[in-house]
This record gives C-alpha cells, sequence and structure tokens, in this order.
C-alpha cells in the first residue's frame, strides 16, 4: 500500500520525530492507554511522514496528528489525541480554554528544549511486536 492510500486508509495517525527521546516515550505512553487502539503512530522521517508534510505544507518540528483528512498541529494535535483517548484523558480537553498562541508558544518552548533536556536517539524506541500493527516507520 502507498504512503497516499494508506493515509486515505487510517482514520488517526500520530506523527512524530523518532530520534527524539521525548517524542518515543510520549509515543510508548499513548501505545498504552489507547486501549480502544484508536491510533496508529508514524515517523515524520518515514515515506508517509514526509508525504503528508509535503502534502499539508507543514514543517517537522511539531507532532502532527492526520485524523479523518485533516491535519493538526502543536496544542491543537495534543487537544484532539487526548479527547480521541476517552476518560480520563479527555478531561484534558479543558486546556482548550487556554488561547492557542499562549499554548502554541509553550509548545514551541518545549520543542525547541526537548532534545537538550531529554536527549537523542540513532533510532525509533518504540520496538514492542505487539505494537507492529499500530507503528508505520
Amino acid at each position: 500500500m502507498g504512503a497516499h492510500s494508506l493515509l486515505e486508509a487510517t482514520p488517526a495517525i500520530v506523527f512524530f520525530d523518532t530520534t527524539c527521546l521525548l517524542c518515543n516515550r510520549t509515543v510508548q505512553i499513548l501505545l498504552k492507554i489507547d486501549r480502544k487502539q484508536q491510533l496508529k503512530f508514524a515517523g515524520l522521517e518515514s515515506d508517509i511522514g514526509k508525504e503528508l508534510l509535503q502534502e499539508f505544507s507543514i514543517t517537522s518540528d511539531s507532532v502532527i496528528l492526520y485524523y479523518k483528512g485533516d491535519c493538526y498541529i502543536k496544542s491543537k494535535a495534543f487537544l484532539v489525541i487526548a479527547k480521541r483517548l476517552g476518560f480520563p484523558y479527555n478531561m484534558l480537553h479543558i486546556l482548550g480554554v487556554i488561547p492557542r498562541k499562549m499554548a502554541d508558544g509553550l509548545y514551541d518552548w518545549i520543542a525547541k528544549n526537548r532534545i537538550k533536556w531529554f536527549g537523542k536517539t540513532d533510532k525509533c524506541l518504540i520496538t514492542e511486536n505487539k505494537y507492529t500493527d499500530r507503528i508505520i516507520l
């Protein structure tokens, strides 16, 4: 299946930086708490990630949620992901009252410092076999 048809066939894909330790850890947590297995995960560096970035003219300095044909980035992606996870995580959606510019500013500050604070790896750390059907690298 090509990258474009995979985008169309998969309702919710979280794109992340596979070399960022904070991003890897966040995906590991999401894999565990997404009990309904609604989310799939792909590296921004993968073929499907590159296609998404090009199709939506997005830079790769953010988590990206592709959901039902739309792309959400930064704080909006975080809020939509939380909402999809159900209770109690959907309660984080209340953070949506924070003005987007402020929320994205905080997101950008963390993103800018994430490698310095958490480190970097040469490869994606999501390797558990039980998640192979949910990881697109």
